[in-house]
This record gives C-alpha cells, sequence and structure tokens, in this order.
C-alpha cells in the first residue's frame, strides 16, 4: 500500500513541478489535470478525487491517471487516460475513456469482522463526454459526465457448527471460504482544472 500512495503522490507533483512553458498548436506540451467529482450508483454516494499527468498533440491527450475512489469500499484507481478535444477556442468538447486497476484500500470499518477478510484488486473503467472552458493561455476549467465502473473481490473464512454430524457428540464445526464478486456501476460527475 505504501508504493501505492507513493506512486499517487509522485505522480501529483509531476504535475505541480512542471512549468514547461506551451508551445505553438502542432507541438507536444506537458499537461495536468487534477478532479474533484462525486459518483452516484445503487449503493449510494461517494467522493472521488483524481490526477491525470501526460501529453497533448493538437486535439489528442494520453497519460497516467491515479485517484482515491470511495464508492462502496475505498479503493486506488491507477490508469490510463485516453481524449480527444473537439472545436477550436476557448470552449471546448472531449471524449475521454480511462481503463486500469483499482487497488483495494478498504478499511476496517469496511469489512465483515472476519479475521482473514481479503479483498483483492479489480478491473477499472470510466468513459464519458465533458465541456472544456480555457481561462488564460495554459489554463482550464473541466465539467465531465460519464459512466464509471470498478470491480472487487471479497474473500473470507466463515466458521459454522453443525449439531447433527454426529448425534450425542459435541458439536463439530466446518470451515467454509466464501467470496463476493462486487461489480460497481456509478454515474461519475467531475470538475477540474488543466494546465
Amino acid at each position: 500500500m505504501k508504493t501505492i500512495i507513493a506512486l499517487c503522490v509522485f505522480i501529483m507533483m509531476s504535475g505541480l513541478v512542471s512549468a514547461q512553458e506551451k508551445k505553438g498548436p502542432n507541438s507536444w506540451s506537458f499537461q495536468s489535470i487534477n478532479n474533484i467529482g462525486f459518483l452516484e450508483g445503487q449503493t449510494g454516494s461517494a467522493f472521488q478525487l483524481q490526477t491525470v499527468n501526460g501529453l497533448q498533440y493538437k486535439s489528442w491527450f494520453a497519460g497516467v491517471g491515479a485517484g482515491l475512489d470511495y464508492y462502496r469500499y475505498r479503493t486506488v484507481p491507477l490508469f490510463i487516460d485516453l481524449r480527444k478535444e473537439f472545436f477550436s477556442g476557448p470552449d471546448q468538447l472531449f471524449i475521454y475513456t480511462d481503463a486500469g486497476i483499482s487497488f483495494s484500500w478498504v478499511t476496517d470499518n469496511q469489512k465483515m469482522g472476519y479475521m482473514d477478510d481479503h479483498f483483492s484488486n479489480g478491473f477499472y473503467s470510466d468513459l464519458g463526454l465533458g465541456y472544456k472552458r480555457k481561462v488564460g493561455k495554459n489554463d482550464a476549467i473541466l465539467f465531465s459526465l460519464g459512466y464509471s465502473y470498478k470491480k472487487l473481490v471479497e474473500s473470507y473464512t466463515e466458521i459454522y457448527y453443525n449439531y447433527n454430524l454426529h448425534p450425542g457428540a459435541d458439536a463439530m464445526y466446518n470451515d467454509q471460504t466464501q467470496k463476493i464478486n462486487y461489480s460497481l456501476n456509478r454515474l461519475s460527475v467531475k470538475i477540474g482544472w488543466e494546465f
């Protein structure tokens, strides 16, 4: 888990440290996109944070992102982000798609209470469309709406007592490994800052 946190901090800091001047419209440039948002789904609402850092070429962007996702169970998504912008000028529309791994970082309060309760990492994706409003030469405000998905698998051993195995004898116990697959579909609404 320390590695994941260190990677997230590194990605965020790389965006803040970069003081690179943008060049012409036909050149490569570094971009950092930082989002705050809400997730809404069948199991309620939750908060999310994301940072994406990568390269812009004309109307295309490709980068690596990381974040915090508090929907149902706390996770750290690490993903590839691809974007395509439409129109030129201060107002632009864009589409985006993200795909990667959702690393589990479940709190003790979110677990069922079994000693060996364990969550496995799973697939993460997000796709949608957005609006970009340029403010200044290199900065922009972003609004986006998308469909987000994350998968987790919870495993734990359940011990139960069976009094019917040997009539007249003491209770016998059995243990059985249980697995629960969580496929979480959510609506994602984000506001962000690009620089």
